[in-house]
This record gives structure tokens, sequence and C-alpha cells, in this order.
């Protein structure tokens, strides 16, 4: 007798036996039970998940002959042809393989007929998102009015993927993924069923890889009893798979949080598998550490073994929220650049990691900013105390007419007869004595302000450039610190002139254009030139990206004026 896998041996017959899903059964088994059986349900979610396997329970317990029943009997001729395939009234259809309108024609021109042994002829169409969009319009109308005794179940992985007319004709019923321990507590039955003497954690190390799905957890199973019959280990399991070691991947990201490169490296280099499955166990390791960190060890969400739980929640605790978002969002961005650059996925991935690990990389905006106040308190702590200040002398002006021997301290109103254009005569000499005591005490009291420094760099145009953007982001980085790193990694000033300011961008990040697109940035660029200069400077920001080849910009345009030239193409 040939050999059936597990998957097949051990698929659920009944709605009780299915894992994991109890909503979807417990609504078909409600629908059944309430005499409200739709026409049209869809069955959709992840691979291995139980699709078809429910929706063939269902048209079983629709057909058989105790029924419609709640729970299929199992025993009777209708149940008994529908386990072993041969059912004439359910019609199973792979839509991958009859994806063309004619098909869809055939199976509408059968629907009208009626049913040959049982109470329903059912059409079970799997992968239903690959018919084409004829296929779909020729369903519309038998699919919204079948036939009385036509049901119509669907399956598919792509959800997104069906008209909308299609999903608006259906009862759309959502498998979830099985979590870890759904798959480990099946497994472990199967092994006492079939007499298997696994290791412990060997039932858990293939619910992790299996990553939600049954079938996939069962045919690494048949594999895992191929390789080294009905005693597996761990270790086997690992040499089967041929995956990532978790424990590895927990090594790793503790250099990264020590902040050792040389051990991230050396970590890297003891890891097998390629790049992008080495990215999707670190996303999926830290991932497990924000959830410990925002939902705590108790959470559900929260899904590890025993031994990895603790070592999550030290790097949760040791790293801290903020700082694992991080790190999740740059590995994101790495795993796009290995897709782009696939030749260059072991640099990528190294200066990624290597970058993580430097400590000022990964410094959340909260510690930044405990940072400066620890730094200003310091500071303040540190300076000297201001020197007393007496009655200053006001600024010096050039005289406009002779200084009047009489008085030593000028009154207000004389300093501003002095600035004033010399049209009305000058007071007699007599008056100032009397003037002079009366103004001498609040001039005291009342210190004037120093004179108005002009700014460093006003009338930069005629300086140089690159001083002048230095100075700039000197104080962009007193108000915007992230804008200010993203202007000084990947902007340059490309002109300057009297009343505006040209940066342009190479090579920006997906995840840093939100900064630049975002018009308040703009205008704050805006005010710090304009202070900066002592001028009103319009800033402009752009992505050479977005440019087009050959495109002459205004200052191309005045440099070609200037000196009377014309712009060639080089290729």
């Amino acid at each position: 007798m040939s050999y059936l896998v597990l998957a097949r041996k051990y698929r659920p017959r009944f709605f009780r036996d299915v894992v994991g899903q109890a909503v979807v059964t417990g609504t078909l088994q409600g629908a059944i039970g309430e005499g409200r059986i739709g026409h049209a349900y869809l069955f959709s979610g992840a691979r291995g998940t139980g699709k078809t396997t429910t929706a063939r329970i269902f048209a079983k317990a629709l057909n058989c002959e105790t029924g419609p029943a709640v729970e299929p009997c199992g025993t009777c001729e209708r149940c008994l042809c529908a386990d072993n395939g041969s059912e004439a009234d359910l019609i199973e259809i792979d839509a991958a393989s009859h994806t063309g309108v004619d098909h869809v024609r055939d199976l509408r021109d059968q629907a009208a007929y009626a049913p040959m042994c049982a109470r329903h002829k059912i059409y079970l169409i799997d992968e239903v998102h690959m018919l084409s969009k004829p296929a779909f319009n020729a369903l519309l109308k038998t699919l919204e009015e079948p036939p009385p005794r036509v049901k119509f179940l669907f399956a598919t992985t792509e959800l997104h993927k069906l008209p909308d007319t299609i999903r608006s004709r259906c009862q759309i019923l959502q498998l979830s993924t099985l979590s870890e321990d759904e798959i480990s507590g099946h497994l472990d039955g199967v092994f006492e069923s079939e007499k298997i003497s696994a290791e412990a954690g060997v039932s858990a190390a293939i619910a992790r890889r299996s990553r939600g799905g049954m079938r996939d957890a069962l045919s690494l199973t048949d594999q895992l009893l191929a390789l080294v019959g009905d005693q597996p280990t761990v270790a086997d399991l690992e040499r089967l798979a041929g995956s990532i070691d978790r424990a590895a991947v927990g090594t790793l990201v503790r250099k990264l949080a020590d902040h050792d490169p040389g051990g991230v490296l050396e970590a890297l280099a003891a890891l097998s598998g390629s790049e992008a499955d080495l990215v999707s166990a670190l996303l999926q390791y830290l991932r497990s550490c924000l959830l410990a960190a925002h939902c705590g060890e108790s959470s559900p969400l929260f899904e590890a073994s025993p031994e990895m739980r603790a070592e999550m929640l030290a790097i949760a605790g040791d790293l801290g929220a903020e700082r694992l978002e991080i790190f999740l969002t740059e590995l994101l961005l790495a795993r796009e650049a290995i897709a782009r650059l696939p030749a260059e996925a072991p640099i990528t991935l190294e200066l990624c990691l290597l970058e993580l690990a430097r400590p000022e990389a990964a410094l959340g905006l909260a510690e930044i900013a405990s940072r400066l106040v620890a730094l200003e308190a310091r500071l303040g702590a540190a300076a000297p105390p201001p020197p007393a200040i007496s009655a200053p002398a006001p600024p010096a002006s050039p005289p406009r007419r002779a200084p009047e021997p009489a008085s030593t301290v000028a009154s207000a109103e004389d300093s501003t007869e002095a600035q004033a254009p010399a049209q009305a005569p000058a007071q007699a000499p007599a008056q100032a004595p009397a003037q002079a005591p009366a103004q001498a005490p609040a001039q005291a009291q009342a210190p004037v302000p120093p004179p108005r420094v002009q700014p460093k760099f006003a009338g930069a145009v005629h300086s140089s450039n690159k001083e002048a953007w230095e100075r700039f982001l000197e104080l962009l980085t007193e108000s915007a610190g992230a804008l200010s790193e993203v202007l000084a990694s990947h902007g340059k000033l490309v002109e300057l002139s009297s009343d505006r300011a040209v940066v342009r961008f190479e090579k920006l990040r997906q995840a840093d254009r939100p900064l630049i697109e975002d018009s308040r940035n703009r205008k704050l660029c805006s005010r710090v030139f304009s202070k900066l200069l002592d001028a009103n400077i319009e800033v402009r920001l752009e992505d050479a990206s977005n440019l087009p080849s050959g495109t002459e910009d205004e200052f191309t345009q005045s440099v070609k004026g200037l000196f009377g030239g014309r712009l060639e193409n080089s290729e």
C-alpha cells in the first residue's frame, strides 16, 4: 500500500477537528443550525490554514443524509462519497488551470441542471483569484441568482485580487494563521498517534518554522521522519531545515544592543542561509521583542519558547520600544535594498548592522532630548557668573555738532536730537546742567542694549557657499535636528543668491521623504537662511531623482546666459 503523507492522513473530516478556526467553523455551523445558508461563500487566508478543507466539510454537512447537519455524520453514503472524492454533485475546480471564460460558461450551463444524487450541487473553486476578468464577468449573474439547489464555495490566498463585484456577492470568511502553540499541540497528537518518540522541543521548533500553516508543519514533519526515523531531535531538525537558528539570531541582536561591531560581524559569519532569510529572521525576532516591550510578558501576542522569552524580555528592556522600532525600520529598508541589488546583499546587510551597532545611530528622540537637557544643565553650572554691569555708555556715533562741555551724561532727549537732522537751533548751554541731574539716575538703572551685531554671513552671496551651508546646518540643528541630519547626509547647496537658496538631494531614503516634502520644513529652512543672511531668502528643496535628464534649472539657465553657451546632451 502506498504511503499517505501526514498532511492528507490527518486532514480534518469534521468541524471539531479543524484547528485554530473556531470563528469560521462556528459561523458555518450557526448558518446550518439557524437555516441561514447562503448561496456563495468565499474562504480567504494564508496557505495551509484550512480553506479548502473547511469548505469540503461544509459541503459534506450540507449534503449529509441526516441534515443539513451541524456536524456531518461521516457514515452515510453522501459523507463517504465526499471523503473518497466520488461525489458527483461536489464539483471541485482548480481555477489556476481553468482560467478562461469558456470554462465558466460550461459551469454556468451545467448549474442549470438539478443535482444527481445529493441535496445540493456544490461548486468548490480553489484559487479563484486566478480566473480572468472575462471569466469573472461571465460568472456574475449566475453567482448573484443561482438555481435553488446550487451553492458556490470559493477559496483564495489573495483576496485583494478578486473584483469587488465578486466579493459583494459572497459571504467572506477570513481564516487566520495558526499560533505556534496550536500547531505544536496538534503535532504532539500526531506524534502520539504515529508512536514517534520526539525529543522535547521538536514540535515547537517545527511550529516556529511553519509560520502559521498546519500543512507546512506536517510536510516538514514528514521530511524529518524520513531523515532520522521515529526518534527526531531538535539538532536533526536544524540540520534538515538549513534555516536560521533563533538562538544565533538572539546572539546577533545582543551584539547590536551592546554596540559591539566586531562581535556583530563574527555573529553574522556564524549564521547560515541567505541574507534575505537572515533579515526575515531578525525582523521576526525583533518584532517579538517589541511586542514584549509594549504588551508585557503575559500578552498572548508574545509567542516564544520559555528559554527564548527570558532572552527577548532582557533585550526589550535594554533597547526599549523606541530603539526597537528604529531597528525594525532600518532592517525593512535593508530588505528593500537587498531585493534591488541581490549581488551586493552581503555588504548591504553588513553596513546596515554596523550602522545599528553605533551608539548614536539608534538613539531615540526622547533619549536625545534628555541628553541635551543634561548638557545644558552642566554648561550652565560650569559657566562663570556674569560681571556686574554698571551704567554703560551709549554707543559711539559720529558727532553731528560740537559737544557741549557742560553735560557729561547724554539724556534720552539729547540722543534723539543728536540723531535727528540738524535743522532746529541748538539749546542754550544754560539748560543742560538743569536737565542732567534728573536724567542720570534713570540712565544708570536702565542700561542701554548693546549695539546690534551684523550677522556673520550677511551678504554671504559674495562669500563661500560651503561656509554658509555649514553655518545653516548648525543653526537648523537647534530647532530641527532630524531635518538637519537628512540635509547634511543627502543634501547639497547648489545655488545661493540674494533672495533664493536651492538645496538638491541625491539618494534620498524613502523614510526621509516625508521630512523633505513637508511644506513646514521648507518654510523653516527659509526662516533660518533669512536669519543667517539678514535677507528674505526663499529655500527650494529639490529631489535629483525627480528631475528629468537634460532639464535646465534656473541656475543652469543663468550660467548659460552669462557665457552665451548652450546645453548639450552627452548621451
